[in-house]
């Protein structure tokens, strides 16, 4: 979140979901101060997003909800856990 001059915050909005989100999970910190976030989704589509919310890619396959993601430590692999009885 940031703040706007009035000192209220303002989310961060990354569109790109046709569902309702279900898990985000974070990297550990990069070397270079930055982080990647990978969003689950019921739409079936976990998507990846740098660090200020910008996407990077939609890991594509599942036929049904996502309910959770992680990254590795080296952010080299994803795993995901989904309705459809897939992973």
């Amino acid at each position: 979140m940031t703040t706007n001059p009035n000192g209220r915050a303002v989310p961060l909005v990354a569109s790109g979901h046709t569902r309702p989100v279900t898990h985000l999970s974070f990297s550990p910190l990069q070397e270079d101060g930055s982080y990647l976030l990978i969003s689950s989704c019921k739409d079936g589509k976990p998507m990846l997003r740098d660090w200020t919310g910008d996407w990077i890619g939609t890991f594509m396959g599942h036929k049904g909800a996502v309910w959770s993601a992680k990254l590795s430590l080296d952010t080299a692999k994803a795993v995901t856990g989904s309705a459809d009885f897939t992973a």
